[in-house]
């Protein structure tokens, strides 16, 4: 069995825009997992283009170096085939933040794994007002 360091793991987005929630779960994904592969959604009705976000991602990430390819794909993962997604492969985990994708992405025989990396605090951390 492998251990998380020698795991590649997928996680898909729109990042339209890019935002800090992003950046924390790319980066603590990449410091659990030995390579992190993040397809990148292009669509029509985006705010931002693809390559402007991908370009922002890249430049904070790679100052960190850390082991993460950045790609741009069209298709959105929550109606992407056992076809397509194969295309990313090699990988062993496919991580999202998104359940609807997830559940999906399940139902075509895909290893996946919730997670949610991009806040430090529960409610339940925060002191009560008096």
């Amino acid at each position: 069995m492998k251990s998380d360091k020698d795991k590649i793991v997928l996680f898909s987005g729109r990042f339209d825009p890019p935002h800090i929630g992003h950046l924390c779960t790319i980066i603590k994904l990449a410091q659990k997992y030995g390579a992190v592969k993040v397809p990148i959604l292009d669509h029509p009705e985006r705010r931002f283009p693809v390559i402007y976000c991908k370009k922002m991602m890249e430049d904070i990430l790679n100052k960190m170096k850390l082991n993460v390819k950045f790609s741009v794909n069209n298709i959105h993962f929550g109606q992407i085939t056992k076809e397509e997604i194969d295309k990313y492969k090699p990988f062993d985990l496919y991580i999202s933040v998104n359940l609807p994708v997830l559940r999906h992405v399940e139902t075509i025989g895909i290893p996946c794994e919730y997670v949610d990396f991009s806040y430090q605090f529960k409610a339940s951390s925060y002191p009560s007002p008096d």
